[in-house]
């Protein structure tokens, strides 16, 4: 297995809010995670530190995992716990409430791969080949898009189309997306909305499923076209590739 992560401020905005993190427990086990800070300037900046690294630590502090129940109950346990970190510290300072980040993460088990998602940041999974999406946006329009309140070229148009319906630290209580993988996969690509919501997700798959680049050239090749797009938003890429040795 070979991963790699790369962040990037963009080409427009002023700060980087996005954050991520690939860390190991004493089992051997990763958790890779991209954060994407919301509620202003300084406020995102600081949730989607929180985030990475409350999960960095609690999780560099476990055992390998025994079950998969037991991994699922880790998973819900500690995004309660942070999200109940973030949403305090909101509050507790003026100009800071309302502050919050989404939380994508893949967890390499034995017991399986754990794909935790709040917000819109993303994870997908490629093999044979394909690239698939298997996170779904926590978004307004997302939502109105499932209800059929929306068609799907209308929703590329939506002029709210980046409001969240749901974040780590924003509200006191946060639901989280919890699913286990057991079917075959060659990688898992997470990333901020500064690369999937820019780059048409064809040119993402191309990248993604070239053979002839690493991990760490892929994910920068990815970067880079996210910025030649415009570089609207701050730009967040993990690419773990469960074809090779690890780095």
């Amino acid at each position: 297995m070979k991963y790699y992560g790369v962040t990037d401020r963009g080409l427009v905005r002023k700060n980087n809010q996005d954050s991520y993190v690939i860390a190991t427990n004493r089992g051997g086990d990763l958790f890779a995670i991209v954060a994407d800070g919301i509620g202003g300037n300084l406020g995102g900046d600081i949730a989607s530190r929180m985030a990475v690294s409350y999960f960095s630590k609690v999780f560099s502090e476990t055992e390998a995992f025994t079950s998969e129940s037991k991994t699922k109950d880790w998973i819900t346990t500690h995004v309660t716990a942070a999200n109940q970190q973030i949403y305090e510290y909101g509050v507790k300072r003026p100009g800071l409430k309302g502050m919050g980040t989404t939380l994508c993460g893949a967890m390499i088990t034995k017991k399986g791969i754990f794909i935790v998602n709040i917000g819109d940041s993303r994870a997908y999974t490629w093999h044979n080949d394909a690239l698939k999406q298997i996170t779904m946006d926590h978004t307004l329009v997302n939502d109105m898009l499932m209800h059929g309140q929306l068609t799907a070229e209308e929703a590329a148009n939506f002029p709210r189309r980046n409001v969240l319906t749901n974040a780590l630290g924003v509200w006191e209580n946060v639901r989280s997306d919890i699913d286990v993988h057991h079917e075959k996969m060659s990688g898992i690509l997470l990333c901020s909305d500064g690369l999937h919501g820019y780059v048409d997700e064809s040119r993402i798959s191309s990248i993604v499923l070239s053979r002839d680049m690493d991990p760490t050239q892929r994910s920068r090749k990815l970067l880079k076209a996210a910025l030649d797009a415009g570089g609207y938003d701050n730009v967040t890429v993990v690419l773990i590739d469960f074809t090779g040795d690890s780095e």
